[in-house]
């Protein structure tokens, strides 16, 4: 049901393209902080990762926005067990949101959407073993995300946004959740007015 709902606003947010005053595409990419909560261990640790790909800014007012989004997105977390030492939780996403953005001054928004992940890869990792994890998790992640901005006039911009899980990381645990913290540059390639 997640699903479709998350797919009828999607495809809902491009027809109402025709009201729009400017099309922006673009790309993005930075740091993500990513971590797992409610997890069994001790000390656990954020990772730190990568995320990049693209968007496609639609600007109906001065005010308001909307920005559907595709990137690849490193997540996961690290921790320790006594003597044996550290273990990499490896969780990399192809990662859809939808974000609302509402521009305080032209250059400056606050954003808020829903995120709609799909698992491409799951791994644990300690010293020179790498175990394949994914089928112990969930293929797809449903989260909500909130951030702010700041374009500056030659086409660069810079962003921060949290994402927090909704859904399980795992099939065996009903707790666990994603939780990143990303930092990054955007670059806006063109744009295309009605």
């Amino acid at each position: 049901m997640k699903k479709i709902a998350f797919l009828a606003l999607f495809g809902g947010l491009f027809t109402q393209q025709a009201n729009a005053q400017e099309l922006s595409l673009g790309v993005k990419g930075g740091l993500n902080v990513a971590k797992v909560t409610n997890t069994i261990f001790n000390d656990e640790k954020t990772r730190a990762a990568i995320y990049l790909g693209g968007f496609a800014r639609v600007t109906f007012n001065e005010s308001w926005s909307v920005q559907p989004e595709l990137f690849y997105s490193g997540q996961g977390l690290k921790y320790n067990v006594p003597i044996l030492g550290e273990y990499k939780v490896r969780l990399n996403y192809i990662n859809l949101p939808v974000m609302v953005q509402y521009h305080l001054i032209p250059e400056f928004y606050l954003e808020a959407g829903p995120q709609l992940g799909f698992m491409v890869a799951a791994k644990n990792k300690h010293g020179n073993t790498t175990v394949d994890i994914q089928n112990h998790t969930r293929g797809v992640d449903f989260g909500l995300g909130f951030g702010l901005g700041y374009d500056f006039d030659f086409g660069v911009g810079i962003g921060a946004r949290y994402n927090f899980g909704l859904t399980d990381v795992y099939d065996h645990d009903e707790s666990q959740k994603n939780s990143v913290a990303q930092f990054g540059l955007y670059y806006t390639l063109g744009k295309f007015k009605r």
